[in-house]
């Protein structure tokens, strides 16, 4: 067949270049397509043998099932029927990826439902009452991801329907679709607060092909979703998940929706960030409790401010970069590290005019030295008398 294909094809292009026209070359070019469809069609109706008596009983079954099956049609008899699909959803861990805002779930996702067309007597098959297919070779109820799709990396190739897997099928036609599969939700991030952040994270799921007429999701004891499995991540906690059915063209069309709540709860932060900054101010404050002598002084603020620095530089390796709020420990920290500048400049120049003052009063001119006496007995008096006076008339 191919070589009778081959062989008309290079007939036609020498056919095409002698003649030099267009029309010879299209003509040929239907034909090949034409021999190519109909060999794959004459191959695939090959794949079914007519006479199976000496394979076994699973090769036969496979046989009789998939000869005529075709995965594009809705497995029931009436199409006009519905197709029940019962689905559950075990969630066994959460991790957000906070540099592209998209919360990861990792879920075991089982779907059941019954094919029509792939029911069999077990007796005439050595009592098989199970096989296992590949899902590519069936019908599926195609469930689709509309936002982040599913089983994303790093390099946001997203798959939005459902990866392949294997299928439990039994003699009754009952279908068990089960697989691990990373859900992708995204996430509208907040870290005004962190380390102490929460943030809200979505997904919606739905059926892109098939209406509720034809195609039901339904959840056994409206469980929409499980954590009997589910193993708490090291510095995520989930709050909570709300779900909701959305409904558009007249209930025709449906999707469900989940909302998740999760917060950072990891201790470490409290011994790391908070309690650093707490005793850096205090530190900053002490400072100013010091007798005149200020060399001491000069040497902590020194290495506070070294020291806050420092933090800020850590916080922002740690601190994802696609924020819109500004975070309250950065603030924190600037703030604590301009109070620290300005304790600097202040302690610089007291102690500069501290050193000038001793130094004229002791090496300074006579004159100079009557003048400072005078001015400074004058101011003294003069806040004397003020107290005096607002002291008797407290009195009174």
């Amino acid at each position: 067949m191919y070589t009778f294909t081959v062989f008309s094809f290079s007939y036609y292009l020498l056919l095409s270049f002698m003649l030099n026209t267009m029309v010879v070359f299209k003509v040929g070019f239907f034909y090949i397509c034409a021999v190519f469809f109909l060999g794959s069609s004459h191959n695939y109706s090959e794949g079914c043998s007519k006479d199976s008596t000496g394979s076994s009983a699973a090769a036969r079954l496979s046989n009789d099932l998939f000869c005529s099956y075709n995965k594009n049609i809705r497995p029931v008899m009436n199409q006009s029927s519905q197709t029940s699909v019962n689905t559950k959803f075990y969630i066994f861990n959460v991790h957000m990826n906070e540099k592209r805002d998209i919360l990861q779930l990792s879920i075991q996702l089982i779907m059941e439902w019954k094919d029509e067309f792939l029911v069999w007597d077990s007796s005439k098959y050595d009592n098989i009452q199970y096989m296992y297919e590949e899902s590519t070779h069936i019908w599926l109820p195609h469930i689709m991801s509309y936002n982040m799709g599913f089983n994303g990396e790093d390099n946001r190739e997203y798959s939005y329907f459902l990866p392949l897997s294997t299928v439990k099928i039994s003699n009754k036609g009952n279908v068990t679709y089960n697989h691990r599969v990373t859900l992708n939700a995204q996430c509208s991030t907040n870290i005004a607060k962190w380390p102490f952040d929460s943030h809200n994270c979505s997904f919606q799921i739905g059926s892109p092909i098939y209406t509720d007429l034809y195609v039901n999701y339904t959840f056994s004891n409206d469980e929409y979703y499980n954590l009997y499995f589910y193993e708490p991540d090291g510095e995520w906690k989930l709050n909570s998940i709300q779900h909701e059915y959305v409904n558009i063209n007249n209930s025709i069309n449906s999707f469900l929706r989940y909302e998740i709540y999760i917060a950072r709860f990891s201790s470490i932060y409290y011994s790391s960030i908070i309690i650093p900054a707490v005793v850096i101010s205090l530190m900053r404050i002490f400072t100013f409790l010091m007798g005149r002598e200020s060399t001491l002084r000069l040497i902590v603020l020194c290495l506070i401010f070294i020291s806050e620095l420092l933090y800020i530089q850590f916080l922002d390796t740690k601190l994802p970069n696609n924020g819109k709020q500004t975070v309250y420990i950065i603030l924190l920290y600037r703030n604590s590290l301009i109070l620290t500048a300005i304790a600097l400049v202040i302690t610089v120049i007291s102690n500069e005019i501290y050193n000038r003052v001793l130094m004229i009063s002791r090496n300074g001119p006579e004159w100079l030295k009557s003048v400072l006496k005078f001015f400074l007995n004058k101011i003294s008096n003069c806040y004397a008398n003020k107290f005096s006076h607002s002291g008797s008339r407290t009195f009174n």
